[in-house]
């Protein structure tokens, strides 16, 4: 199996972002060749870029928000992207090497990431066949050269040889102009004295460096940093950035920005690309996440918390929470002294510990370390709690296998493990007590599972094929796991390197079925301690099981993050066109882990609870005054005279006004420990009566377009021509001046004068950037600038970056709208094996996911009869009051349709989909009728964007062809205005 990678819409956004940066600044190339082309970072362009940027218009890119915009005076050139985690960075920064190569020249990448984990996942990636390929599709011109930096291994001939990766890297020349030369370490590497400061290596570099940090600084480096966060500025590895290294440019890539120590500001350097937590849940880049908790299995239970700490004397104070007794505690202390029933438990570091995310803390002898604050709970550390945390882990995951397996192409499905103790692991001889007791649940599971298969009526193929998935775990239930520790990397035992090699380094084996020979790979549970916590995912991690709690307060998204990846199938497809759930268990401690983890991502929003600035917004598309509306939330308790967001009542208040949710999407985040469900269940009578319906327009068509001639091309580009494209950039200069008002000082602001600025470029660019743009042969393009140009003339400026934009865009426009009468449908002759409600068999699924059909569920609603669901399921009030109405007799049965199942293909790119199907009937019960409705809530038609105009009549023209192939299906837009039992009576009348 090879992944598929897809060149997806936010990252070709972020690589827009930071390439533009670069635009008309002065780079040059007359340096030695084993250097990257030199910037002039002294050219006003580079500032003029940015802020382009942050403003976003000009470039078609999302604005920067202005608390976010801040920029680090100095030396070297700092540009930031903002990340979330699972949205792709890797692949932007690799891609983006290539981007700056192909656009600037620049070939000496110095990539820094800071743990071997993240290193090893970084390699991977770009070394995998499949990245390879997908690069070399992409730019069939360039080649990347990999230098990996390693630790030193002694070398025996007692000549000080220079580190190989470094010397291969510097030596790169720009006279292989289709190269790229990128060296990858961590941060320990690069501060590493042994390798890094020595300069008694037997060989030069030059003629006449011997030391690397000379020999990297040689190359004016532009330095990619991963996970800026362990890079903070007062840190040793970034003052050895800047120091040692001297790059041109750091540009920094994570979904976690240091915060600067004075100002107390998160640390950005002109931030131009800014994808936060909420957008990405929101627009379904990553996994939702579905909390689960075990509840309280001892009511007795013994409860400390740390209360403080000190480096001299080293001592830490516990208090007994049911006593309320303070305890002064040295290092070998054991918790028992406070109560007996955390026996076996000792202190083993105070103030400072091992994980880079907490600097100071107490270190418990199990690995866990506490801060301040920390409370720990006795009965989690009992063998009986956490055989119950295996059990329930277990039965989640079989629950996401079954499912996934019995897919049309299937996902391997992955559970990962947090635990606080290696030995319970690794044991003496890889046979921990808790890797033996897990073995047992799982082979016990795994038997029932089969005999469970074995009673069932249903023997398809593929279930039979689950079955010998399962019988083959049991052949040797020892490799269905494996685990991860920071102390595997010095190991000698050749099973434990066999599964640190799977689990590290290959992401490709681990998502696989079937080995290379065809026999079944098992492998799909993961154990680690922490260590993985930053660095490594896998796309399909469908559980993390936190065995035991880690008694900080990371955060939350990073403890989530190495399972938000969107999964892939057994073919390597990225799954886009669902909802899909990362499970995440943890114990009773953590049972307000869901409100932390959306707080968290609100916060990252710049997440407000005031309403003031949307209440006339809403106000207005209700059709009702501002002061009656803002009248019925105080009434009702869901906002007080300010008009602030009453959290306890922030839940109740987005059911029944989802316009003012301006954070997380409810359904993206939940707690299925207090009974919220992400699953809507099916009503199978319901189904059956829609189910040919169904199956019709789930049949899968193509697009077809009607090809357009040069000659059509040529009179196109030649009236875009004439209706004048030529334009000259203005720079306005404003002035701001004080003057006196009334009770107070004002600013007045008035234009001081502009200037014209001449961006002129060679013909031969202005065809090559317009061929590249618009995808017009550079021959046509020149015939229709020859033949404007003799009927006009040609001003001397006319080819300058306005009037090629100018071009760009009125070409776009004609493009979108030469092609709206000359595409149509034909039906391809392939039934779809599984759809968004039937499985593999065509057996309705039970339930479906809540986030494919919509994010808000209103529990007081009473379901209509005839609705398909068990559950009253909407995106906007224009739809809740569609479904509240739909009940009607003409109704046989109707549904909302699931989000991405009837995608319609779109001829600008793209696809669309309809939101509710009926199955109708007419008074006299003469024939059905098939109705398709796209809702829109919106008052006039008018108020349709011309995109939103485009895949209306996109989806009127695939439906129409559905209608000539034999079914009996009508469809029609709702507005805001449109009454769906009007809609319905004319239909059927």
């Amino acid at each position: 199996m090879d992944i598929q990678l897809k060149r997806l819409p936010h990252q070709i956004e972020c690589l827009k972002a930071i390439t533009s940066v670069f635009e008309d600044v002065r780079i040059t190339s007359n340096n030695p060749i084993y250097q990257n082309p030199i910037i002039d970072l002294k050219d006003d362009r580079i500032i003029e870029n940015i802020d382009r940027i942050w403003d976003g218009k000009d470039l078609d890119l999302k604005p920067i928000p202005k608390s976010m915009r801040r920029r680090v005076d100095g030396e070297i050139l700092g540009i930031d992207a903002k990340l979330e985690t699972g949205t792709g960075k890797t692949y932007i920064y690799t891609r983006l090497m290539y981007e700056l190569h192909k656009e600037y020249g620049f070939n000496k990448y110095i990539l820094l990431v800071p743990s071997t984990p993240i290193k090893e996942g970084t390699r991977n990636f770009i070394e995998a066949d499949y990245s390879i390929k997908h690069f070399a599709d992409c730019y069939p011109s360039s080649t990347l050269k990999l230098n990996v930096l390693n630790a030193q291994k002694p070398q025996r001939s007692g000549r000080k040889m220079f580190p190989s990766s470094i010397s291969e890297f510097t030596r790169g020349s720009r006279l292989e102009r289709n190269k790229i030369n990128v060296i990858l370490m961590s941060d320990s590497m690069l501060l590493s004295k042994k390798t890094m400061e020595r300069d008694d290596y037997d060989q030069t570099i030059f003629g006449s460096y011997t030391q690397p940090y000379e020999a990297l600084r040689e190359t004016r480096p532009i330095v990619i940093i991963d996970e800026p966060h362990r890079f903070k500025r007062e840190n040793k590895a970034f003052k050895c950035i800047e120091e040692e290294l001297k790059p041109q440019c750091i540009i920094r890539f994570g979904a976690t920005f240091p915060e600067d120590p004075e100002t107390k500001e998160t640390d950005y350097n002109n931030l131009v690309y800014n994808l936060g937590a909420c957008e990405a849940f929101n627009e379904t880049l990553v996994k939702g996440v579905a909390i689960q908790t075990l509840e309280d299995a001892n009511a007795d239970d013994g409860k400390i918390k740390l209360m403080n700490m000190s480096y001299r004397p080293r001592k830490c104070i516990f208090r007994d929470e049911t006593t309320k007794q303070n305890f002064t505690m040295e290092v070998g202390d054991f918790l028992s002294t406070i109560n007996d029933k955390f026996g076996g438990i000792s202190i083993e570091a105070i103030w400072q510990t091992n994980d880079p995310n907490i600097p100071r803390g107490v270190t418990l002898s199990n690995g866990q370390i506490l801060q301040k604050g920390d409370i720990i709970y006795s009965s989690v550390y009992g063998t009986t709690y956490q055989e119950l945390m295996l059990k329930q882990a277990i039965d989640n995951h079989f629950k996401h296998e079954r499912e996934n397996f019995l897919r049309g192409n299937k996902i391997k499905t992955l559970s990962l493990f947090f635990i606080d103790s290696i030995y319970s692991y690794r044991g003496e001889d890889n046979d921990g007590t808790l890797r033996l007791k897990f073995e047992e649940m799982l082979e016990k599971r795994i038997k029932e599972e089969i005999k469970d298969i074995e009673s069932s009526e249903i023997h398809s193929l593929r279930i039979l094929e689950y079955k010998e998935y399962l019988e083959a775990s049991l052949e040797d239930i020892k490799k269905t796991n494996g685990g991860y520790f920071a102390e595997d990397n010095s190991t000698k035992d050749e099973d434990i390197q066999n599964e640190v090699d799977k689990i590290l380094r290959d992401k490709k084996s681990l998502i696989s079925f079937k080995s290379e020979t065809g026999k079944w790979n098992t492998m799909r549970f993961i154990f680690s301690k922490w260590t993985l916590r930053e660095g490594w995912d896998n796309p399909n991690v469908f559980q993390i099981a936190k065995l035991r709690s880690s008694g900080s307060e990371i955060s939350k998204l990073q403890e989530v993050g190495r399972g938000l990846r969107l999964p892939v199938d057994e073919y390597g497809h990225r799954m886009e066109e669902e909802q899909f759930y990362l499970t995440y268990l943890v114990d009773y401690s953590e049972k307000s882990f869901a409100e932390k983890l959306v707080s968290e991502i609100n916060a990252d929003a710049k997440f407000s609870n005031n309403i003031r600035d949307l209440i006339g917004k809403v106000a207005k598309d209700r059709n009702v005054e501002e002061n009656k509306l803002f009248g019925e939330l105080l009434m009702a308790g869901f906002v007080d005279m300010d008009m602030n967001i009453l959290l306890e009542k922030r839940d109740e208040l987005l059911e029944k006004y989802p316009e003012f949710n301006m954070g997380l999407k409810p359904d993206k985040v939940i707690d299925t420990s207090k009974g919220k469900s992400s699953k809507v269940k099916i009503r199978p009578e319901r189904f059956n009566e829609i189910k040919e319906l169904w199956s019709k327009i789930n049949q899968k068509y193509y697009l077809e377009l009607e090809e357009i001639s040069d000659k059509e091309l040529e009179n196109a580009i030649l009236e875009i021509l004439e209706s004048g494209v030529y334009d000259k950039t203005i720079i306005y200069a404003s002035e701001r001046r004080t003057e006196k008002g009334k009770n107070e000082v004002i600013l007045k602001e008035e234009i001081a004068g502009y200037h014209i600025i001449d961006e002129l470029m060679p013909y031969n660019e202005f065809l090559i950037r317009a061929n590249k743009a618009m995808g017009v042969s550079i021959v046509i393009l020149h015939k229709a600038i020859v033949e404007y140009s003799k009927k006009n003339g040609l001003q001397k400026d006319f080819f300058n970056k306005i009037t090629l934009q100018n071009l760009i865009d009125e070409f776009q426009e004609w493009l979108e709208t030469a092609f709206l009468k000359r595409f149509s449908y034909r039906k391809m002759g392939i039934e779809p094996k599984e759809t968004a409600l039937t499985d593999i068999n065509g057996k309705v699924k039970e339930s479906i996911v809540q986030g494919s059909l919509g994010i808000m569920k209103d529990e007081s609603a009473i379901v209509p009869e005839k609705f398909l669901f068990d559950s009253f399921i909407y995106d906007s009030p224009k739809e809740r009051e569609t479904i509240a109405r739909s009940d009607i007799d003409e109704v046989i049965v109707f549904g909302k349709i699931p989000r991405r199942s009837i995608q319609v293909p779109l001829y600008y790119g793209g696809t669309t989909s309809p939101d509710f199907m009926y199955v109708l009937k007419k008074k006299d019960g003469d024939y059905v009728v098939n109705f398709i409705v796209e809702t829109k809530d919106i008052h006039k038609k008018s108020s349709l964007r011309d995109d939103e105009n485009m895949r209306i009549e996109s989806a009127r023209i695939f439906f129409k062809a559905m209608q000539e192939d034999g079914l009996n299906v009508s469809f029609e837009k709702q507005m805001k205005s449109d009454d769906i039992v009007t809609m319905i009576k004319k239909l059927v009348d």
